[in-house]
């Protein structure tokens, strides 16, 4: 990853943060950007494939976490990832992604950012995902309640 993405993904994180703590506190608003994050991962011209992995992990934890079928997340990882799908989901974003080869750069930066900062919690979730896929009914499903409220 380049030096200026780097130094780039720490404050156009920071930006995506006060819509990202709106948006985790409306449930149509969560649904929207969940649903965002999933199109724009199917579409076409996600060409990183990295991005899109690591981009279906964060999206992954936040819709698990609006069904309420995963809530073992403290609400600091929970703000990171909802803000890194608000700042991946924004076409308009420090390098517009219909920009050719370089346009989800930026977007990577945001996402490898919030994966190293949250690491240990989203190794957990994938270990519960891995887990709660085999078992397929579910009873795996709850984790302990947020303490922190909405």
């Amino acid at each position: 990853m380049s030096v200026f993405v780097k130094r780039m993904a720490r404050p156009l994180l920071f930006s995506a943060l006060g819509a990202a703590a709106a948006t985790l506190r409306d449930e149509n608003k969560l649904k929207t950007l969940v649903v965002s994050a999933g199109d724009k991962l199917n579409s076409a011209h996600s060409g990183i494939k990295s991005v899109g992995n690591d981009a279906r992990t964060l999206r992954d934890l936040v819709g698990a976490w609006m069904r309420r079928e995963y809530r073992d997340v403290p609400w600091s990882t929970l703000l990171l990832t909802a803000g890194a799908l608000v700042y991946f989901v924004n076409p308009l974003d420090a390098i517009p992604d219909i920009v050719p080869a370089t346009g989800l750069i930026d977007d990577a930066g945001v996402i490898g950012f919030v994966l190293a900062s949250v690491k240990n919690d989203i190794e957990k979730f994938r270990k519960w995902q891995a887990d709660s896929t085999g078992v397929g009914t579910g009873s795996k499903n709850a984790g302990p309640e947020m303490t922190a409220g909405l």
